[in-house]
């Protein structure tokens, strides 16, 4: 599956960017043609890193068949070329705009994928090249103690963030009737959206969720 931009969201930037009209909904393809296969993986890195001014290069991934990371691992080796950082994404991470059966389902669970990844690595020699970034219901002070514990240097979260600005989890994010403002381009909705109050929110949920893990 590839991700479905309905035709209401499509600005003249989208569309620009997007090579198709204003107001034309774009199913993505579920592939692109940028690569293929590990070798084309980690010479792309190679490319970007070239054209990044420096700038940090990384990949993010939910593990399948844990045979194909251990391939991609046997070409940086081979490459001696190594991303600044792997964000690995648990089979639990979703979006509103995916079908359920796919964001629910599909992948390695977090735990396991993130102790995988940080043993292949550590196997290979270089584990200390790479910061390794959780990603996946990261979401209490105690989820970052434990994520950090099976190998993560960084977490990320998105979900639970997206909680504290409001979200419902309506799933309409592909609809551009979201609710509560947050994903939706509708100047009407938008309104809903209250900056001022929930970048507070977000800010001290953040904070006491760090500070709970520091406790931890």
């Amino acid at each position: 599956h590839g991700g479905m931009l309905p035709g209401s969201k499509v600005t003249p930037e989208i569309a620009e960017a997007r090579g198709i009209q204003v107001g034309q909904t774009c199913n993505s393809p579920p592939l692109h043609s940028a690569f293929s296969g590990p070798a084309g993986l980690v010479g792309f890195i190679r490319t970007l890193r070239g054209l990044s001014g420096g700038k940090p290069i990384g990949m993010k991934l939910c593990i399948g068949k844990p045979e194909e990371f251990a391939a991609v691992v046997h070409a940086m080796l081979r490459e001696k070329v190594y991303p600044d950082f792997i964000t690995v994404d648990g089979g639990e991470g979703g979006t509103g705009a995916a079908p359920p059966e796919f964001s629910n389902s599909v992948g390695m669970p977090l735990r396991d994928a993130l102790s995988f990844v940080d043993n292949t690595l550590t196997a290979a020699g270089i584990r200390d090249k790479i910061t390794v970034i959780a990603s996946g219901k990261s979401l209490t002070g105690f989820s970052l103690v434990q994520n950090m514990a099976l190998g993560a240097d960084v977490c990320n979260s998105a979900r639970a963030m997206m909680f504290a600005l409001g979200c419902i989890q309506a799933l309409k994010c592909n609809t551009n009737r979201c609710p509560t403002g947050i994903t939706t381009l509708d100047k009407d909705l938008m309104k809903g959206l209250n900056v001022e109050n929930k970048s507070t929110r977000v800010y001290n949920y953040h904070k006491k969720t760090v500070e709970t893990a520091l406790e931890i």
